[in-house]
């Protein structure tokens, strides 16, 4: 029967990447593809890229078999394909779209259910001498489950009747926790299937999980695609698809017995579509059922590599009655094709999911890859479904060269913003026991050390900041090639001392200033204030450390040059502050108090001076006032002289660091005065700024405002650098006019 697809809307009751992936193979057919969306969706990529998209009215709309049929018949949707997942195993399905005229793209309703239910599929296999896993005959009770348990032994494993994706399952190990386990293994059966039945089933710990894909046609026609071998999992969870099995034990004689099982199995039900049929195989090459899954799988994607061919296309044509297109001789597999599960999770943290803006996102691709996503950057990935992201695969000749391209693909793969499982597969593929084929199920269990990595920052982010230090410092020699540059790596190479030390205690004629770091502030001040000199603070050590694409300086560098910036009679030197302490924290993984109490010992005869932002202290958000005062007692070991600034000039945010500064005999308190050149920042307006202040030194000092102005030094700061020179020199006339101390 010939079917015209041209304009006829064929909606994806689903979501993400089976809804893109579906509606891709319904585009290149001619066909008009309508999308389903929740409000969470409304931004999602399977809405922005179909023809057509039918909102749902609730976050679960995807599982609401009533409200997609009865929203699809108003928009005259012609056929529903399910996808995988949410209703996709819904065996009242078919029949509700039958009812409304509406052609379900999958199986019949009695074959669903019967392969379906997993109890029912056991029997079947059962009744054609298909070997199963020991355990009971059905649905049991908690006395019932014991009694199976005693006479197969432990382990055995609880399953939920209704269950798929390995989800509802739980080993136990005693009867005791069969007991603990029996309910809470019918309550999460019924949350997740709506269905609470359990039954008992023998655990096997070393075997290899392989599945066929069949597909068939309503007229009785079949064919078997070679396995998949999906024993890399975790917590029965698939992470990680090959076809065909790279496993040594797999041979031709088992290869054929797998599909032989599986045809018979959908022959024995009049099964109508494709589907998978699932076995465990042990080390002695026994072979037993374990379920059927009537949908389109996950990976799927691996076999249409392998074989060239559109299984969607395929399930969608005989969905419509026509003739399955494929025969079991014209079928000719290529090479080996593999799956990664993208997910957004953390491998490190019990694969947690997360969610949030992805704030960027870099593909792979080339030769042998292929990526179904559902992501792109700046998408808010939610947190209302499933955490999988994207299907990353690859196919080659030989498994060599699928391995290689996928690690070749994986390094190529980015996801800034989000935790995901990029870089734990990065460990699984190249292990030596994955890549030698011989993994099992309990692989990924059995080898703790896959989740233990540190997460590589991406080449192009590398590359981005070596071009960044090449274009603002130069080439650094000191840097082998292949090499990063790390906290200790030295910019500078060896630097003679350019002025000679002095025996005695130097002199303003000797370049530093006659007074110590830690005298009395009054000393320091008084000779500041009769100095004949214009005195100046150096603060190359804080402008070369604060921007992690321009970092000059490191702790090695600040040894070598620290010293004899000492030497040269700077009334301070500028050493730490907010950005600095930033990068020095989050992009040098350097501990900043510790550098400054370093550089206390190298450079000893300047005063230390750090920049402060009122409430902000060393950071980017307003601080609770504990956290500031202690900050200030921190602050106050390692430092002299205290700069610290309101961006509005709300000078009492200053007042915590002020009280611990100026309570100290010898520190010095430098508030700044925070200046813009725009209407309204008038010099009286800053008249009055300083006024506050000294008001607040005063306050904390119990003193008048005059001898306040003795007590501080007054920074003036620029914020954008656009103040005229006249202005500034019209400002500090007038400060002195009213303030000449």
């Amino acid at each position: 029967m010939n079917v015209c697809f041209k304009d006829m809307i064929l909606g994806v009751a689903n979501r993400g990447i089976p809804a893109l992936r579906v509606g891709r193979t319904i585009r290149e057919m001619g066909a008009i593809y309508a999308a389903f969306f929740t409000e969470e969706d409304k931004t999602a990529p399977h809405v922005s890229k179909a023809d057509m998209a039918l909102r749902l009215s609730t976050v679960e709309g995807y599982l609401d078999i009533n409200e997609i049929v009865r929203v699809a018949k108003k928009h005259n949707v012609a056929a529903l394909h399910p996808g995988w997942g949410f209703a996709a195993e819904d065996n009242r399905f078919p029949t509700m779209c039958k009812e409304h005229g509406i052609i379900f793209i999958g199986p019949s309703e009695t074959p669903m259910r019967k392969l379906g239910n997993k109890v029912q599929a056991r029997n079947i296999a059962r009744s054609l001498s298909i070997p199963v896993v020991q355990g009971s005959d059905g649905a049991v009770s908690l006395e019932e489950a014991k009694s199976v348990a005693q006479k197969i032994g432990f382990p055995v494993m609880i399953k939920s009747e209704g269950g798929g994706g390995g989800r509802g399952v739980i080993v136990v190990n005693s009867q005791e926790e069969l007991e603990r386990n029996f309910l809470k293994a019918s309550n999460m059966a019924e949350a997740s299937f709506g269905n609470p039945n359990l039954y008992i089933e023998q655990y096997l710990p070393l075997v290899r999980h392989l599945e066929i894909q069949v597909i068939c046609d309503k007229l009785g026609n079949v064919v078997a695609l070679d396995e998949r071998d999906c024993s890399c999992q975790r917590k029965y969870q698939k992470l990680l698809e090959i076809t065909p099995s790279p496993w040594k034990g797999m041979s031709l004689e088992l290869r054929n017995a797998l599909k032989e099982a599986a045809i018979k199995m959908v022959t024995a039900v009049g099964y109508d579509s494709i589907g998978t049929i699932e076995f465990l195989v042990d080390e002695k090459k026994n072979f037993y059922f374990i379920e059927a899954n009537t949908r389109l799988q996950v990976e799927h994607g691996i076999s249409e590599l392998l074989y060239g061919i559109d299984i969607v296309e395929e399930m969608i044509r005989i969905a419509f009655g026509q003739k399955l297109r494929l025969t079991q001789e014209q079928l000719g597999p290529r090479g080996f094709a593999m799956q990664c599960r993208i997910n957004f999770e953390d491998p490190q943290c019990d694969f947690m999911p997360n969610s949030g803006v992805i704030t960027r996102y870099l593909s792979p691709g080339g030769e042998g890859v292929r990526l179904d996503s559902c992501v792109f950057g700046d998408y808010e990935f939610p947190k209302a479904y499933d955490s999988l992201g994207a299907l990353l695969m690859t196919h080659g000749d030989t498994w060599e060269k699928t391995v290689s391209v996928m690690e070749r693909a994986l390094s190529e793969y980015f996801v800034g913003g989000l935790k995901t499982t990029i870089p734990f597969h990065k460990k699984i593929v190249t292990h030596p026991e994955f890549k030698s084929g011989e993994v099992h199920t309990k692989f990924i269990e059995g080898t703790p050390e896959l989740i233990s990595y540190r997460e590589i920052i991406p080449e192009h982010l590398r590359l981005a900041g070596l071009m960044a230090e090449v274009t603002a410092m130069g080439y650094n020699p000191h840097i082998g090639l292949g090499r990063y540059r790390k906290p200790n790596d030295s910019r500078v190479g060896p630097m003679p001392v350019a002025i000679v030390s002095h025996s005695e205690k130097p002199t303003k004629n000797n370049y530093l200033p006659p007074f110590n770091p830690d005298d009395h502030r009054d000393t320091i001040l008084t000779y500041l204030r009769e100095s004949e000199f214009v005195e100046f603070c150096n603060t190359t050590p804080r402008d070369v450390t604060q921007s992690e694409s321009g970092n000059r300086f490191r702790l090695f560098d600040d040894r070598l040059i620290g010293p004899l910036i000492d030497q040269c009679g700077y009334v301070s030197i500028e050493n730490g502050g907010g950005a600095h302490y930033h990068v020095a924290m989050l992009g040098c993984m350097t501990d900043p108090w510790a550098e400054a109490e370093e550089w206390n010992r190298f450079a000893p005869n300047t005063q230390k001076l750090i920049l402060i932002r009122s409430t902000n202290v060393l950071g980017y958000a307003p601080q609770p006032r504990e956290v500031m005062e202690r900050t200030g007692r921190m602050i106050v070991r390692h430092y002299h002289v205290i700069r610290c600034f309101d961006f509005l000039n709300h000078i009492d945010n200053m007042g915590p660091f002020a009280e611990i500064v100026l309570k100290s005999e010898k520190h010095i308190f430098q508030p700044a005065i925070s200046l813009s050149w725009a209407e309204g920042f008038t010099i009286e307006h800053y008249l009055s700024v300083l006024n506050d202040i000294l008001s607040m030194t005063g306050r904390i000092l119990e003193c008048a405002k005059e001898k306040a102005a003795r007590k501080i030094i007054l920074c003036l700061k620029d914020m954008a650098g656009v103040c005229p020179p006249r202005f500034i020199y019209d400002l500090i006339s007038a400060i002195l006019d009213n303030y000449p101390e």
